[in-house]
């Protein structure tokens, strides 16, 4: 009976040190599991990291935004990651990855349809976790989206750069949110990054006092539109044109008055041609308008008319009425046009033949000079 009991109680110790050695072995896979998944985090955060420093494109940020969170969602049931822009119109889905990201891709959520707690504690740079959004009084949510949602806005300073959305069907772990908290920041880095890029390349591209296009932009576009013109066949029409009398005008009323004519010039100029044309400024108070896809030159002729029509009519600044009619010069693109400088040079010289001719008008290069100013 003795050695029976001693036998039982040995069986007994054994079993109970298999049963520590299984734990600890399960725990020891369990943590080398986990720190797996840690480190692959850390790559994909990493590696999102480096291919955004690379990147000025909003779109392609917003790409490998939501591929990055899909990634470190891929061991959640149901997982599904977007990114929502932010307007006058309310939030647009612009990229989406995962469970049924092609039924949201492109959705829009006007104003109203988002709780204004929501979307005031976003645009304070919250994070809101939204488990039912029926109940939350969300509208325009469809079936597909009848699910949890954690809301990451990404700002930067006082800028909101739009929304990272992400559910899954069951709730997030604490360490993948905390990665997705990084991939935010950096997301929301790289957002910024962009925007102040596209500032000021549209700042070195437009002319600070009336918002019209420089002499960069216009020959950039002006090349665009020759290379566009030889494919089609259809010429490119460039107006150059200057005010007759806008020296007078400083010299009499000073610079501001002077620079507010400008202003309403540049607005005049707009309503007086396509919204695809292009309107610049090459400096002090010569214009350039580029008009393509033209049938003949009647097309740019009737531009030109509508602008010198327009801009006889005074000007009222102040309690000042201006008078500085346009010469314009009126050029169209062939064969033989080299490229935008000679174009500018063909209108720049019928410019100043329209000048010569005295008050407002316009001349079309090429034509003989006993053809009438204005037809």
């Amino acid at each position: 009976m003795h050695q029976t009991w001693i036998g039982f109680v040995q069986a007994a110790v054994i079993v109970a040190v298999m049963v520590i050695v299984v734990r600890m072995l399960a725990g020891r896979d369990a943590d080398l599991r986990a720190l797996r998944r840690s480190v692959a985090r850390e790559q994909v955060l990493s590696e999102v990291g480096t291919a955004l420093i690379h990147t000025s494109d909003v779109a392609e940020v917003h790409r490998l935004a939501v591929r990055a969170a899909g990634t470190l969602l891929a061991d959640l049931p149901g997982s599904r990651t977007s990114v929502l822009e932010h307007g006058p119109e309310g939030f647009t889905v612009v990229e989406a990855v995962g469970d049924n990201a092609g039924a949201v891709l492109g959705r829009s959520m006007p104003p109203g349809s988002i709780p204004d707690e929501v979307v005031t504690r976003l645009l304070a740079g919250d994070v809101v976790v939204v488990a039912d959004p029926s109940a939350a009084g969300f509208t325009h949510i469809v079936k597909v989206n009848s699910r949890p949602y954690t809301l990451m806005p990404l700002t930067n300073g006082d800028r909101f750069l739009g929304v990272l959305s992400v559910s899954a069907a069951t709730e997030l772990p604490a360490e993948v949110f905390q990665a997705l908290q990084a991939l935010r920041t950096q997301v929301a880095l790289a957002l910024a990054s962009a925007a102040l890029t596209a500032e000021l390349t549209e700042r070195a591209l437009r002319d600070p006092l009336t918002g019209l296009g420089n002499r960069t932009l216009l020959r950039e576009r002006l090349t665009g539109a020759l290379a566009r013109a030889r494919r089609s066949g259809r010429p490119v029409g460039a107006l150059l044109l200057d005010l007759n009398g806008f020296k007078q005008v400083n010299d009499v009323h000073g610079h501001n008055v002077g620079d507010r004519l400008l202003q309403t010039v540049a607005e005049r100029l707009h309503e007086c041609v396509r919204a695809e044309d292009t309107v610049g400024r090459l400096g002090g108070d010569e214009f350039v308008v580029i008009t393509e896809d033209l049938a003949s030159a009647r097309d740019a002729i009737v531009v030109a008319e509508r602008i010198v029509e327009s801009l006889d009519e005074a000007i009222p600044v102040g309690a000042k009425r201006l008078h500085t009619p346009a010469s314009i010069g009126v050029a169209l693109s062939h064969s033989d046009v080299e490229g935008p400088d000679e174009l500018l040079r063909m209108a720049d010289t019928a410019m100043y033949e329209a000048k010569r001719r005295g008050g407002g008008g316009f001349h079309l290069h090429g034509a003989p000079e006993a053809v009438p100013v204005l037809s």
